[in-house]
């Protein structure tokens, strides 16, 4: 009976383990394009900051304090120093596509 348990707990720890692989590769934010910008402490990302860092804000994130934006992601990966996350801004989760007009 401890083997069962053992083996069916590996198993468990497996595929949590490939779950949360498939997250990170769902949620890394692209080299250029949409983001999702993910404030740690639940304030506001600051517009000026976004601008100071060349990316466009497009619309408000599902989260609080969150941010769409559109930019580089080199450049807006220093927002981890200030405590915001910087995902991939999936269009099932952030709105769908933003229509130029």
């Amino acid at each position: 009976m401890q083997v069962a348990l053992r083996k069916w707990g590996l198993t468990a720890v497996q595929l949590m383990l490939g779950a949360l692989a498939l997250l990170a590769v769902a949620f890394a934010p692209p080299v250029q394009g949409r983001m999702l910008l993910v404030p740690l402490n639940g304030e506001p990302v600051s517009i000026a900051t976004i601008n100071r860092l060349s990316a466009t804000p497009l619309l408000a994130g599902p989260l609080p304090g969150s941010l769409v934006v559109e930019g580089d992601r080199g450049p807006l990966s220093a927002l981890w120093s200030q405590g915001i996350l910087v995902l991939a801004a999936p269009d099932a989760i952030c709105g769908g596509p933003v229509s130029e007009g």
